[in-house]
């Protein structure tokens, strides 16, 4: 997000805040100004941004992972019936740090029976109900490129490992 986007949406919050108060603008001047410090500061502005069609793609997949993932469960929940058989795996992420990366782990919980676990640097553990294989690393491996490319940055390819 480019710091001017940033800025604008840190004054929004607090005039909502302050109820649109006329009389807190001289403090929230200060209080914004602060505050977009500290945010450069953690996570620098990118250059080029979020683009709404970018945006609008992952709010729906977010939305669609996120009913996808409470029906799993509570469909697992009725039925005990259902092969449970919990795996953790550990995924590298190509991501860079900072929101990319925050976003990803966020994200990867609503994929039906996973979890966030642990983070390892670049490393996720992470917990699924069902061992579902090589398909859970190609549905991570799809997260974070749509991830990616709604942050407009570009993954490196992925290592080749050796077993």
């Amino acid at each position: 997000m480019n710091a001017g986007i940033r800025v604008v949406l840190l004054a929004t919050a607090w005039w909502a805040l302050c109820d649109a108060d006329p009389s807190s603008v001289p403090f929230g001047v200060f209080v914004v100004a602060a505050v977009a410090w500290v945010s450069f500061r953690l996570s620098p502005p990118r250059p080029g941004g979020w683009s709404p069609l970018e945006v609008l793609r992952f709010a729906l997949f977010f939305f669609s992972g996120s009913v996808r993932g409470g029906a799993d469960v509570a469909y697992r929940a009725l039925l005990p019936s259902l092969p449970i058989s919990p795996v953790l795996i550990r995924y590298r992420m190509r991501l860079p740090s900072g929101a990319p990366q925050t976003l990803f782990r966020i994200t990867l919980s609503l994929m039906p029976g996973t979890l966030n676990a642990d983070v390892d640097g670049d490393e996720v553990v992470v917990h699924a109900l069902v061992d579902r294989g090589e398909g859970l690393h190609h549905e991570l491996d799809d997260l974070e490129w749509r991830v990616s490319r709604l942050f407009g940055l570009r993954l490196p390819p992925r290592e080749a490992t050796h077993g």
